[in-house]
């Protein structure tokens, strides 16, 4: 048990791990920052809508330490990876590179919500209701872009008729 755990604490020290374990947390905290956000409007709990002001904060902001660990185990990856599969990866990189700015966008909106938004009627808290839900739709269409590119099976596969 304990081997494991100091290969898990090595392991948390590499960028492409890192990587891995941060990549799905701009699509899952922001649909559960907005599911939770759109229920405590809903119940008007203003400590779920806290908490689910920072989780959206928390998860949009999560992107740009998540696009440093995929720049720097982009080369390890590349190198596991057939030459075919280099261009997509790249491509995939620089695509993701280019939300960066949406994602800030959308941690600052949360942020500005928890600063201002005292009600569930403040239209900061609305706005950053609303950026969650794009943000949640584009998480989703690069997490379908990646598996294009890391799982091609995926995309050509037709189910038998």
């Amino acid at each position: 048990m304990m081997r494991e755990l100091t290969s898990l604490w090595s392991s948390l020290h590499q960028p492409e791990y890192l990587h891995l374990l941060l990549e799905p947390l701009a699509l899952f905290g922001l649909a559960a920052g907005f599911l939770f956000l759109v229920l405590s409007l809903f119940v008007v709990q203003s400590a779920a809508r806290i908490m689910a002001l920072l989780l959206i904060l928390l998860s949009a902001g999560s992107v740009h330490w998540y696009l440093g660990m995929r720049v720097k185990s982009e080369p390890r990856i590349a190198a596991l990876m057939d030459s075919a599969f280099h261009p997509r990866i790249r491509e995939q990189t620089t695509r993701r590179k280019a939300s960066e700015p949406l994602y800030i966008a959308i941690a600052a909106v949360a942020a500005v919500a928890l600063a201002f938004g005292r009600s569930s009627r403040s239209l900061f808290v609305w706005a950053a209701a609303i950026m969650a839900a794009v943000g949640v739709v584009h998480a989703t269409w690069l997490h379908k872009k990646e598996c294009e590119v890391f799982h091609p099976n995926i995309v050509h596969y037709a189910a038998p008729q």
